[in-house]
């Protein structure tokens, strides 16, 4: 009797973006932390997922473009997710939309507003390869 293939279930997303406003002992500020990680554990390494940026102050714009994952240079197999972080130090408590791309294409846009008190999502996109999440 020939058994069944086991497949994986689909996931929704295929990556988070955790977002939340942390404070730098060393430089005594605070910042913003933009936290990927994706959705999938993976069983012998912690992959690293490769984002370009590219900050547009005065337009209060981020823009992230993850092109994939790479594999780790580490002597010891670990595992968990893969992530990437990025530390933005120069906001203002303001609007700011967050273009995302997926290998340059298919950009999709989240709107989030930075507050004294907590950061909030204003807009977001119907569709998305990832789920953006607030942490407070």
């Amino acid at each position: 009797m020939r058994t069944r293939q086991v497949r994986t279930p689909k996931l929704k997303y295929e990556y988070e973006l955790y977002i939340s406003k942390e404070y730098d002992s060393i430089k005594k500020q605070d910042y913003i932390l933009f936290e990927f990680r994706t959705v999938k554990v993976f069983r012998n390494f912690i992959y690293k997922i490769n984002v370009q940026k590219n900050i547009e102050l005065n337009k209060r714009l981020l823009e992230f473009n993850v092109e994939g994952l790479s594999a780790p240079v580490i002597d010891f197999s670990k595992s968990g997710y893969a992530n990437f972080e990025y530390k933005f130090y120069d906001f203002t408590y303001n609007d700011y939309q967050i273009k995302l791309l997926r290998n340059g294409k298919n950009p999709i846009f989240y709107t989030f507003k930075i507050e004294i008190d907590k950061i909030s999502i204003i807009s977001k996109p119907k569709k998305s390869f990832l789920e953006l999440i607030i942490k407070e």
